[in-house]
């Protein structure tokens, strides 16, 4: 068994740069993997055709559903059994071929891709990780045949998805046959459909010699007493797609349906939704490409004062700076892809640099594209105002991104505040509170402030300046880490401020990294002249990546940006007039 890369995230906040877990590159799936290459490519072909024959996002949009047909043309062309493993009739996709196919569905209707995303990426996949053999042997077949969906039930009214505190209880009974739950999910995908649903309850279990309470999961089915669909909820977007409220009303499941340990619920739920950000930025990315396609041929085709609008050196900008965008989330998404394929690697923090970074991109994209297409982009039958609305949840799913990029800083600062004993201590403590979005180790990195942090894997010459500002950059994040660790000590869980700047830097950082590393193996492949295309997108990214670093930079400047206390003042005034507080002399008038 080969020994498990370093996280390469968290060594950016100590300055150190884990280059072997990017360079090089990973090589295309073709080339690692030809017989699953061939799966996918089948998987793609076949969903071309159902795109076809069958696919209609307008439609799904307007009838807020995605048609039994439709499903079941996806269930004969295997498209519902992409994670579950061979020996149960699945197709046991890496996660890269994964990732590979769930983009494609993603380009083809977002609606379709939270479906499948729901089955295969959430309750099939907890069932493939965490389940017993007897389970895996009861659901996992039926699901990669899609005879019924799967779900994934976590997110309650209360606490949303801190798995650590949901609300739900379970109860053993007396004989311990079975346990009653008693509790309620919003929002849960596939939820009014599914035959076979993962989910969490809190229950009694004994901790060094204590009673507590710990998240255990389950796998229950709708035909169990208790269990109620209270209803369903219209939506922003992804209408196609449909998310349920479900009531546990002394719902009684048997014991040999605790999926995983009891008491144990919470690895299950980090360790499937941590999977899901890879594949929901595989879905970002590829819409991101989507996005391009329309945009380029609309800007092509429609004429303003005598000219296309893609003659504007406006309009070249923003297709110039999406397509760099793009660029950066599928070399994210593949660097990230090889890594979680890996044995006992520790990809966590990459995957949420990759989701917040993919998520908002596609955002951003698809809001260029109304912009460009005027009128036309807010308006039906133009599916220009649909993809801006499907885009918006992204930056939702698997973990606000807010929350997230806390998630970031704090787990990479963990690394060098271990050498203060009380800010070590006091960052386990919020950790515990970001519920699915924490619970990870501490950093196994040693601080280097000092050392010049290196690239050793070498490069082209054509990428020797990005090479050099990368490293500067790095050694540049860890200093600010260390002056934020020092300056606030105890308090740098509170300055949430300081912790998203820190994100955005290492965020930024990933990013430019992977493109890198993805323009290497470019040139590797193709040659100096065939990789010309490539390269001049890693020369945009960089420069933009790094002038954007430098912003967050410069508001961390060693103390917190001084403009602060003032959003805090602001903010504070229009909180306690419970709006905006400025008065109208008219409307003071007698």
């Amino acid at each position: 068994m080969s020994e498990a890369l370093p996280a390469f995230v968290r060594g950016l906040f100590g300055g150190v740069i884990h280059d072997e877990v990017l360079f090089p590159y990973p090589e295309p799936l073709d080339v690692r993997d030809p017989n699953e290459a061939r799966v996918v490519a089948r998987l793609i072909r076949d969903l071309r055709q159902i795109q076809g024959d069958l696919i209609d996002s307008a439609e799904f949009d307007a009838a807020e559903t995605i048609p039994e047909p439709v499903i079941r043309a996806f269930a004969e062309a295997g498209l519902l059994a992409l994670t579950i493993p061979h020996e149960y009739g699945g197709l046991g996709l890496s996660s890269t071929g994964y990732a590979r196919v769930f983009g494609a569905i993603s380009a083809a209707d977002a609606s379709l891709a939270v479906l499948v995303g729901v089955h295969c990426g959430l309750g099939s996949k907890a069932i493939a990780l965490f389940g017993s053999e007897s389970q895996k042997i009861r659901y996992l077949p039926i699901l990669a045949r899609g005879e019924t969906l799967a779900a994934y039930a976590l997110t309650e009214p209360e606490t949303g998805s801190d798995a650590q505190n949901i609300q739900t209880q379970a109860v053993r009974s007396a004989d311990g046959s079975h346990w009653m739950l008693s509790g309620r999910k919003i929002w849960i995908g596939n939820g009014h459909r599914a035959g076979v649903i993962a989910t969490f309850a809190q229950t009694v279990v004994e901790r060094r010699g204590e009673r507590v309470s710990r998240p255990t999961a389950f796998i229950i089915r709708p035909d169990m007493p208790g269990f109620r669909v209270v209803g369903t909820v219209r939506k922003l977007g992804i209408r196609g797609s449909t998310q349920a409220e479900l009531a546990y009303e002394e719902l009684a499941v048997p014991a040999d349906h605790v999926l995983g340990e009891v008491g144990k619920g919470f690895s299950v739920a980090v360790n499937v939704l941590n999977a899901g950000r890879l594949t929901l930025a595989a879905g970002c990315a590829s819409g991101c490409k989507r996005f391009i396609g329309e945009m380029a041929r609309y800007a092509s085709q429609r004429v303003q004062f005598g000219h296309p609008l893609a003659d504007f050196e406006i309009t070249q900008r923003k297709l110039a700076e999406a397509t760099a965008d793009a660029y950066a989330a599928d070399a994210m998404v593949g660097a990230l892809s090889a890594q979680a394929d890996r044995a006992g690697a520790d990809s966590a923090v990459e995957a949420a640099c990759t989701k917040v970074f993919a998520s908002e991109a596609v955002w951003r994209i698809a809001d260029d594209l109304v912009q460009l297409a005027g009128g036309r982009g807010f308006v039906q039958p133009y599916p220009f105002e649909r993809h801006l609305r499907d885009a918006r949840i992204n930056r939702i799913f698997e973990g606000a991104n807010e929350v997230l990029r806390l998630f970031i800083a704090l787990n990479g600062i963990q690394g060098p505040a271990a050498r203060l004993k009380e800010v070590s201590a006091a960052l386990k403590r919020p950790l515990s509170n970001f519920g699915v979005v924490s619970g990870y180790m501490t950093s196994r990195v040693t601080s280097l402030l000092g050392a010049t942090p290196r690239i050793d894997h070498p490069l082209h010459p054509s990428l020797a300046d990005h090479k050099r500002y990368f490293e500067s950059h790095v050694a540049e994040l860890a200093l600010e880490a260390d002056r934020a660790i020092t300056k606030h000590r105890r308090a740098i869980t509170d300055r949430q401020l300081v912790l998203e700047r820190l994100a955005n830097m290492a965020i930024e950082l990933y990013a430019t990294a992977a493109v890198i590393a993805r323009t290497q193996r470019q040139i590797d492949d193709h040659g100096f002249d065939g990789s010309a295309r490539e390269r001049a997108l890693c020369d945009l990214f960089c420069v933009t990546a790094g002038r954007r670093f430098r912003t967050q930079r410069l508001a961390l400047a060693g103390r917190e940006d001084p403009v602060d206390d003032t959003r805090r003042t602001i903010a504070a005034a229009v909180r306690a007039a419970a709006g905006y507080y400025v008065e109208d002399p008219v409307l003071e008038m007698d």
